[in-house]
C-alpha cells in the first residue's frame, strides 16, 4: 500500500510518499490543492499535520490536551482546533467570536490563518472515502520516535539538523527527497522533514503498530474521528 506524510505550506501542499515500508526510495510531490496530491500519486493512507475532526461544541475536542502530555517543555507548538462553526466565518474577528460562542474561548490568530487548510483537510476526509486519512503532527511524531519533544525550534539550526538527523536514521533520504525542489519552492525543509516524519506514522498506521492521542478517540458530528496518530 502507497502510503504518504502531508504537510500543508503557503502554496499549497507537500507530502513524502512511502511504497512498502521502503524508506529509501521515498519520494516528494506537491500540489495547490490536497486532493490533487492524494489522488494524483494513488495514495492510500496519508497521515496529515491538519485538524481532522472538530467539536461543534460545548466541549472543546480533547485531542490537543491529549497530545501536550508528550510534547511537554513544547506543547506550544500545538495549537487549538477551532470549533467546526468557525470554519464558515468570513474574518478573524467573527471566527473568534463564534469560537468563543460554542467552546468558550476565542480563536488564535494562528489557527485562523490556517482555517482554510482545514476547511481543505476537512472536505477531503469527508469526500475521499476510498482513501484512510488521519490527523497527524510533526512534533509528536518525532517524541514517539525518540521518546521525548526534540525541544529545538525546528526554524534554528540546532533544531532543524537534529531532527535531519532522525529522518537519517530511520533510512530517509533527505537529499533525494529535496532534489526535485528548486529555489522557487515556497515549502521550507522543515515543511518537508515535517512529511517525511509523518510519513513514518503513516507506516506504522499501515502495520497497527502506531499510537492515538487520546488512546481512545472519538468522533465529531459529521462522524469524522478526532485524533493525533503517532
Amino acid at each position: 500500500m502507497r502510503v504518504a506524510g502531508i504537510d500543508g505550506y503557503k502554496d499549497g501542499w507537500i507530502a513524502v510518499v512511502v511504497d512498502a515500508g521502503d524508506f529509501a526510495s521515498a519520494f516528494t510531490v506537491w500540489a495547490t490543492r490536497l486532493v490533487d496530491v492524494i489522488r494524483d500519486n494513488a495514495i492510500r493512507l496519508a497521515l496529515i499535520d491538519m485538524p481532522i475532526g472538530l467539536s461543534s461544541g460545548p466541549a472543546d475536542r480533547p485531542v490537543e490536551a491529549a497530545a501536550r502530555q508528550v510534547l511537554q517543555g513544547k506543547a506550544s507548538s500545538l495549537f487549538n482546533a477551532p470549533c467546526r462553526q468557525a470554519l464558515g466565518c468570513a474574518s478573524y474577528a467573527s471566527a473568534s467570536q463564534m469560537n468563543a460562542d460554542v467552546l468558550g474561548k476565542k480563536l488564535s490568530k494562528q489557527t485562523w490563518n490556517i482555517c482554510p487548510k482545514i476547511a481543505e483537510a476537512d472536505h477531503a476526509a469527508q469526500s475521499l472515502t476510498d482513501v484512510v486519512l488521519h490527523e497527524a503532527h510533526p512534533e509528536v511524531s518525532f517524541a514517539t520516535f525518540t521518546g521525548a519533544p526534540i525541544v529545538a525550534s525546528k526554524k534554528s539550526v540546532k533544531g532543524l539538523v537534529t531532527r535531519a538527523g532522525h529522518m537519517a536514521r530511520l533510512g530517509f533520504d533527505l537529499v533525494k527527497l529535496a532534489a526535485p525542489l528548486n529555489d522557487k519552492h515556497t515549502a521550507s525543509p522543515d515543511d518537508l522533514i515535517d512529511a517525511a516524519v509523518l510519513a513514518w506514522s503513516a507506516t506504522r498506521v499501515q502495520m497497527n503498530t502506531h499510537v492515538t492521542f487520546p488512546s481512545q478517540p472519538s468522533r465529531d458530528a459529521m462522524g469524522l474521528e478526532m485524533a493525533i496518530y503517532a
